[in-house]
């Protein structure tokens, strides 16, 4: 091919990908110029004061919005979350209940020409796993039955019956603060027997083992107070809560070396105790001098039973680290 023909080909080149990507620009006034926000109130479900500085650096860092957000407090546990752009607002919506502390925020969208103290919080929306469903009940319009059962159903997760393979049905529904969790709901067939039906409830954080309501724990419980009920008595637990579907993993993993087993090490394990001009020493008292002696010997000593030296052994002072949950998805 030519130089020309070459010059050609590339000027009719076109880049449908970066065509066809890219951000919405934020919605500004036109008159002031100022950015419009999308706005969520929420509080979060805790009688203790809310660190508010502390708060909004840790919920940033979780949602890491691409446009980032503004949080501005109202007043006690009660805050305003300003997003510039609607799809950093709308992940944060459909990826909760997310949680401080061990203490849920449910939060909800703050409509046109509406102050957000005027906004309702009475209820909030969970992922809920449906364990133990016949097949053959599988069905669009029964799973929808399920979830106004459990709360008022908001959709279905479009993987259920694709992709990985697994032993549950995921809705989401939308819980009311007032009512307590549904641990079950009883299956009746056609000829006379019954199954129960097992719900799960994924990043569910502080509920009431005795009550069943959210947002507070059985220590604090009028029910406990006024009934006097056991702890052997009550009839939630934490089997209620879903397991972790993708657990963390420890962030420096892939770089930090493994232990190898008979690994000679220039620190002794277990150091001799030195005798003295006046007699034993103290167990456990090692002299400067001899400590740094016995290093420097068996130092000497793994060099000589090795070759070459390789980066096997890491230090017994570093330890891994990984991320601080705090929330639930536990998604």
């Amino acid at each position: 091919m030519d130089v020309g023909a070459l010059e050609l080909s590339c000027a009719v080149l076109s880049l449908d990908e970066e065509d066809a990507g890219g951000l919405d620009a934020p919605i500004t006034d036109q008159a002031s110029g100022s950015v419009i926000y999308f706005e969520l109130v929420g509080r979060f479900l805790t009688q203790r004061a809310i660190k508010f500085e502390h708060m909004q650096q840790v919920m940033a860092s979780v949602w890491q919005p691409v446009m980032g957000v503004r949080i501005v407090s109202l007043e006690d546990n009660l805050f305003v979350f300003q997003f510039p752009h609607r799809r950093d607002m709308q992940r944060v919506i459909d990826e909760g209940p997310w949680s401080f502390e061990n203490n849920t925020l449910f939060c909800k969208l703050v409509p046109p020409s509406v102050r957000p103290e005027a906004v309702v919080l009475d209820s909030i929306d969970y992922w809920v796993q449906i364990h133990d469903l016949p097949t053959m009940f599988t069905s669009a319009e029964f799973i929808e039955q399920i979830g106004n059962y459990v709360g008022v159903f908001k959709f279905a997760d479009p993987n259920n019956f694709g992709g990985t393979w697994r032993s549950f049905i995921r809705v989401r529904v939308s819980l009311h603060l007032s009512e307590p969790l549904k641990r079950r709901m009883k299956l009746r067939m056609r000829d006379g027997t019954f199954q129960w039906i097992l719900f799960k409830y994924e990043r569910l954080t502080t509920f009431c083992f005795c009550c069943g309501l959210i947002g507070h724990s059985e220590r604090f419980c009028r029910k406990v107070y006024e009934q006097g009920i056991e702890p052997k008595d009550y009839p939630y637990g934490a089997w209620l809560r879903a397991g972790v579907r993708r657990p963390p993993k420890p962030v420096g993993a892939k770089w930090l070396l493994a232990d190898l087993p008979n690994t000679p090490s220039c620190v002794p394990s277990t150091p001799a105790i030195p005798s003295s001009q006046s007699g034993q020493v103290e167990e456990g008292v090692l002299l400067h001098g001899d400590l740094k002696r016995r290093r420097e010997g068996d130092c000497e000593e793994a060099q000589s039973v090795a070759n070459d030296v390789r980066m096997e052994d890491i230090s017994k002072n570093l330890v891994l680290a990984g991320p601080v949950v705090q929330t639930r998805p536990s998604i």
